[in-house]
């Protein structure tokens, strides 16, 4: 049995699936039964949420692996699952990390700070843990959805390269170091076959789509002051603001093999998910 967290995103899922796929028992961790509408009926569904110690408790039982996804930055989520996946006999545990968690220093991006601070405590846990940094998801694309529908894409990271990978990719390695041998203690950077700034990134979803689109780029400060004019808390505006000065200085534009040396096939392309999820943009 494998447990599954952040079944509705776009790495949660696809883990849940492929897993299923293979014959896997899977567990889903949910909020609610009609937050996994759109999974395989075969799977089972544990209510609760990872602020719930209890729920998290009942929903590791029997299970040998832990595909865990957090949205919050803090650590007492991790620290739940590290207290109770011990109780329960110490299973494995897949984290999904991102490439923030190591891109030095730490001390002037507050949101790679807060993925190391949870890294560290599950490696300070003791249990079997293998942390997967994925760099750019190709889906953050639908972040410009909306603009690109209205003709124009508006991005602070200038001439910054990002790894971007499609979320599926992350999933296959997912479903391996969830099944296989030889992968606790490991950490993986993924990244796609090719770094692109936003703006390329851009012009292949104006090929892709068909439409005219205008690149505008802002500087991450001013980028980070029209989110606070929409209503962003300043402290979150100022994390994404330090998250956009290292996208911009190129800190996210490597690329490496480990998509190919854990699966046994290369990543797909940006373009390949653009074409693949065209209908989102129209």
């Amino acid at each position: 049995m494998y447990l599954i967290t952040g079944v509705t995103g776009n790495v949660g899922g696809p883990v849940a699936r492929r897993l299923h796929e293979k014959g896997r028992h899977v567990r889903a961790l949910v909020r609610a039964p009609s937050r996994a509408a759109g999974l395989p009926s075969g799977i089972e569904l544990a209510v609760g949420d990872l602020n719930d110690p209890d729920s998290v408790s009942k929903a590791v039982q029997g299970v040998e692996a832990v595909f865990l996804m957090q949205v919050g930055g803090r650590t007492e989520q991790t620290r739940t699952v590290i207290d109770v996946a011990r109780e329960a006999g110490a299973p494995r545990i897949v984290l999904l990390s991102s490439v923030g968690a190591r891109q030095l220093p730490l001390e002037t991006n507050p949101i790679g700070a807060a993925l190391a601070a949870r890294e560290q405590v599950l490696s300070d846990s003791g249990l079997g843990v293998t942390y997967l940094r994925p760099n750019t998801f190709a889906s953050n694309a639908l972040w410009w959805r909306e603009e690109i529908r209205a003709g124009k894409a508006v991005d602070p990271t200038g001439d910054g390269q990002h790894g971007v990978i499609d979320p599926d990719d992350i999933a296959r390695v997912a479903l391996a170091a969830l099944t296989q041998d030889g992968h606790v203690g490991k950490g993986y950077f993924l990244t796609g076959s090719e770094a692109l700034t936003s703006r390329e990134q851009v012009e292949i979803l104006a090929e892709v789509t068909g439409r005219a689109i205008d690149f505008e780029d802002v500087t991450p400060h001013e980028f980070a002051q029209a989110a606070i004019d929409w209503g962003t808390p300043p402290e979150q505006a100022y994390m994404i603001e330090r998250l956009n000065e290292v996208f911009r200085a190129g800190r996210a534009g490597f690329v490496t093999d480990d998509v190919e040396n854990i699966t046994g096939q290369a990543p797909g392309t940006f373009r390949a998910w653009c074409e693949r999820n065209v209908d989102a943009f129209r």
